[in-house]
């Protein structure tokens, strides 16, 4: 288990340095038919999916599908889950949030429950997860960086 994460984790960095050395600087936003505005400014880093603010701190959430990333790279092992989530959090006093304890509760309409702990990357906090087409997803993200417990919820719902 811990050689396959050490793989996926490799890949990931891989496709996400090439994403990022070859990203378009064209900036446009772009509904997908599920009510939410979609920003792609930024591929590299992304679909930023939501935003939002919570007593003070501030969070910026991307998606990044990682089946259309790892399509094309040989030898590697098909990954359970379909796509990487990040947040960035910014705390009251402006700065970015590097190191702290993230978590993600994934809620589908079913009831069934995804739970994962994110790993600090690139000035976020990531974390494989599955969402599929057509669904949606209550997303509840918790942060605790020193003192500061600062949760945030919100609906999500994977268009296409």
């Amino acid at each position: 288990m811990k050689k396959y994460t050490i793989i996926c984790l490799a890949a990931f960095w891989a496709v996400f340095g090439f994403t990022l050395a070859f990203a378009s600087g064209s900036s446009h936003k772009t509904s997908h038919g599920s009510g939410h505005a979609m920003d792609h400014s930024d591929h590299g880093s992304g679909m930023k999916i939501h935003e939002s603010e919570v007593n003070g701190h501030q969070f910026t959430y991307r998606l990044i599908d990682m089946k259309e990333k790892m399509k094309g790279m040989k030898n590697m092992p098909e990954m359970k889950e379909t796509h990487h989530l990040m947040v960035h959090v910014t705390g009251p006093d402006g700065k970015k949030i590097e190191e702290a304890r993230v978590g993600y509760l994934i809620m589908a309409p079913d009831s069934t429950i995804e739970k994962k702990m994110a790993m600090a990357m690139n000035g976020g906090f990531g974390a494989d997860v599955t969402f599929k087409h057509g669904v949606t997803y209550n997303v509840k993200a918790k942060v605790m960086a020193g003192e500061a417990k600062v949760m945030d919820t919100f609906e999500y719902k994977l268009a296409h």
